[in-house]
């Protein structure tokens, strides 16, 4: 089976999309007969991410970072390489697979985090319902157009050197005449939270800034970072940088405490690859127990300053 690996070789986040990919070919059931890479590029790709598959072709393309421009080079790509399957990550990998999918005539899925392909049939395993459920999903129009779920995987590494690849020339590409410049601004430093091995976790129920603070110099006490939920950092007592869920931050560290937090699905899917999940919580009833490998029924600043002691 022929499958096709769709990266931004120019964009910031190009190792985090090619860890995302590689991630779910590992968990995934493909037999690939023929695995290649695609990348967007302004020029001869200079360097290659470490996949665990034996990449058989390079292809690079120079397109604008335009959607409408790139789903058109990506048509001309499919029907002259013709991949039954083809992956995409990072933020437009969704949009870009469902068009694709569309004009191709094929099926789209979003956020998958693994697929196997029996016969004419495509099934793929994704979180759905907030997270609260786990959808196994079967596709039978080709070709497969998938965007792959984010995960709390270390990026990949991306390794220098010269690229043997092949330049795909497309034709009658949409103009983008209207774009009078553009730029990639350079992503900030990755956040401790993904690399940290232990966690504390604050929700609302942490009271406000003033005890924020407190919170933060109690993880610094026990070797841990402080990541919140979104009530936290809507509220302003910390950083936006600090929060955890799916519109923030997936962690995956040995221990995480989740303090005063609810529980709420959007929260969860940040903390669920924890090795370790500490709950603290005055309601017995909330639903952060559910996920918790450890539960403490009671006030969150008495528990973490007697917890506190032990480190």
């Amino acid at each position: 089976m022929n499958i096709a690996l769709i990266l931004d070789a120019d964009a910031p986040n190009f190792p985090t999309q090619a860890s995302q990919i590689n991630q779910f070919l590992r968990l995934s059931e493909l037999t690939a007969e023929s695995l290649q890479l695609w990348l967007f590029s302004d020029e001869v790709p200079q360097s290659l991410p470490c996949l665990d598959g034996e990449v058989a072709q390079i292809r690079w393309v120079n397109a604008p970072r335009l959607a409408e421009t790139r789903l058109a080079v990506l048509e001309q790509m499919w029907q002259a390489f013709t991949p039954r399957l083809l992956l995409f990550a990072g933020d437009e990998g969704g949009e870009l697979a469902t068009r694709l999918a569309c004009r191709s005539g094929g099926s789209a899925c979003c956020a998958v985090e693994q697929a196997q392909i029996n016969g004419s049939e495509c099934r793929v395993t994704k979180a759905v319902y907030g997270n609260n459920l786990t959808a196994e999903l079967a596709m039978t129009r080709e070709p497969w157009c998938l965007s792959v779920a984010r995960s709390s995987v270390a990026s990949v590494e991306i390794v220098s050197g010269p690229v043997v690849a092949k330049r795909f020339e497309p034709a009658n590409i949409p103009d983008a005449e209207w774009i009078l410049a553009s730029a990639c601004s350079p992503q900030p430093a990755a956040s401790p939270l993904s690399r940290a091995r232990y966690v504390l976790a604050i929700g609302e129920g942490v009271g406000g800034a003033q005890q924020v603070v407190q919170m933060q110099q109690l993880a610094t006490n026990m070797g841990a970072e402080l990541a919140a939920s979104r009530p936290v950092v809507m509220n302003a007592w910390c950083e936006m940088d600090r929060l955890l869920g799916m519109s923030g931050a997936i962690i995956a560290p040995e221990v995480c405490i989740a303090a005063g937090v609810s529980g709420a699905p959007a929260f969860a899917i940040g903390i669920r690859h924890s090795k370790l999940i500490v709950a603290i919580n005055q309601d017995p009833q909330a639903a952060i127990f559910a996920q918790a490998d450890v539960g403490i029924v009671g006030d969150m600043h008495e528990v973490l300053e007697a917890l506190a002691h032990v480190f």
